[in-house]
């Protein structure tokens, strides 16, 4: 159960992340900004971070 949970919540942070890259490209913004942008502001890492941890006990 927790497996899909953890699953659920890692399909919405990636969808947040497309969703951000999007809105970016609309808004007129060069690639070189996109990507620095998504890459600084990506939902994901400290999720990332947080499972790690959990992983290594």
């Amino acid at each position: 159960m927790l497996a899909f949970r953890m699953a659920g919540i890692v399909r919405v942070s990636n969808r947040a992340k497309r969703r951000f890259r999007r809105e970016l490209v609309e808004s007129g913004l060069p690639d070189e900004i996109v990507e620095e942008l998504v890459n600084y502001f990506n939902p994901s890492t400290p999720l990332r971070e947080m499972l790690f941890r959990f992983s290594m006990r």
